[in-house]
């Protein structure tokens, strides 16, 4: 269905293309779409095929528009009164249907998912944004209980699936305001995936060397993992969808973590989410956190190593190796220790990338050098991001020489200029 646009509206670009041969990739899906009484008909296999390549090609510019980039995408393409010959045209149109998606009326919904926990309640709940986190519901409480029991029919695809029972985990119910059920999953998951962020990141940053992890099989790094099964209900408690998420060959053999002074680590936990949710970077840390968490979910280290080392490219604004080892040497006392343990680590990113080389024998102790790089970073953003107006700032923040001499010097230079500057 066309959308049409009001003569003299504005709105911003929530869409802008990657550097890609723009005219080609439409003109695929030109050649295989077919118009017939104002109906557009594709190549299946050719679709299928060529639609990863327009999503990589077409950059959202805000989370929400990338929730929606999909379906905006889709529909634009499904227009017939686009030539898809105008590349212009084709992500104006993409505006068009995201500004339609996204004035929809949002509604209130509940993701339920688990981590594996069990325990002491740390928290009661926590809000994340305009969202809410209730861990552990009391399991004879109203809202529980119609959870679970709307979830009945669903039992014999769990284990036909072979997905195990989750009564020995934590519950958590995730409250969002959302367009449909899809967008309540991936907006309750993104959330409770930040949270969790943070409950690993204060415990992976106290770990130390498993001298016998060779001797055990490959397991996840976070102790805080989500469950097998996840579903999306209405605020009644009734399933949203028949639809449900889980993960393929779920596996969790790491026991409980038990906290010594479980009222303090509770303590600990509202503290740092506080100061992350008062953040002036708050966005960016946001998303340092997702990606802290999901690539320490993961059982397989070479691809835990790599989501980690994405997680140092993005904290320090590049891809240079040179540059990003430089700028995280900046956040520690041990300059050297830092900058040699950065320089082993890109080795082996190196050597895991472009060879067969795996982390085997040693996996444990580099994923754990590299968690140490990437926490006490994010430490150290969620703690003073408030001395930076930007990102480009703490940027150069991290490319202040460390040399205290030519740093004194260089503020001395800054002064004098400043005083040229006003001069009368």
């Amino acid at each position: 269905m066309a959308r049409t646009r009001a003569k003299g509206s504005s709105r911003p670009q929530h869409f802008q293309w990657e550097r890609v041969n723009i005219n080609l990739l439409l003109g695929k899906f030109a050649e295989i779409r077919t118009v017939k009484d104002q109906k557009c008909s594709f190549n299946a296999l050719d679709y299928h095929f060529w639609l990863p390549v327009l999503n990589t090609a077409v950059r959202a510019t805000t989370p929400e528009a990338a929730r929606l980039k999909e379906k905006c995408i889709r529909s634009s393409l499904s227009d017939p009164a686009i030539t898809l010959r105008e590349p212009a045209a084709f992500l104006d149109r993409c505006d068009q249907e995201f500004q339609f998606l996204s004035s929809r009326t949002k509604s209130k919904f509940i993701l339920y998912t688990t981590i594996t926990y069990s325990g002491p309640r740390l928290i009661d709940w926590i809000a994340e944004g305009s969202s809410r986190i209730y861990w552990g519901p009391n399991t004879n409480g109203s809202l529980l209980r119609k959870v679970r029991k709307a979830q009945e029919p669903l039992e014999r695809q769990r284990v036909s699936l072979k997905l195990p029972a989750d009564e020995d985990l934590t519950p958590m119910l995730v409250h969002v305001s959302a367009y449909d059920p899809l967008d309540a999953f991936e907006k309750a998951n993104d959330c409770i995936d930040r949270f969790r962020g943070l409950l690993n990141l204060l415990v992976n940053s106290s770990k130390s060397i498993n001298i016998l992890a060779e001797l055990s099989e490959p397991h996840a790094m976070n102790r805080f993992r989500r469950g097998p099964l996840h579903t999306v209900h209405k605020h009644d408690g009734s399933l949203a969808t028949e639809t449900f998420w889980y993960e393929h060959r779920w596996l969790h053999n790491a026991p409980t973590i038990k906290f010594s002074d479980p009222p303090d680590y509770r303590r600990s936990v509202q503290r740092w989410w506080k100061k992350f949710e008062k953040n002036p970077m708050r966005e960016y840390i946001a998303d340092l956190l997702l990606r802290y968490c999901r690539a320490l979910d993961l059982h397989e280290a070479d691809a835990s190593f790599l989501g980690m080392w994405q997680v140092l490219e993005r904290l320090t604004g590049t891809d240079k190796y040179d540059q990003l080892i430089e700028r995280i040497t900046r956040l520690f006392k041990d300059h050297e220790d830092t900058r040699e343990i950065a320089k082993h680590l890109r080795v082996r990113r190196n050597q895991t990338v472009h060879s067969t080389s795996s982390l085997n024998r040693e996996a444990d102790v580099i994923l754990m050098q590299t968690e140490t790089l990437a926490s006490q970073a994010i430490f150290f953003l969620i703690k003073h991001a408030g001395r930076f107006r930007s990102l480009d700032e703490f940027y150069g923040f991290l490319d202040l020489p460390l040399d205290e001499k030519k740093l004194r010097r260089e503020q001395k230079i800054a002064d004098f200029f400043i005083q040229h500057k006003n001069r009368p």
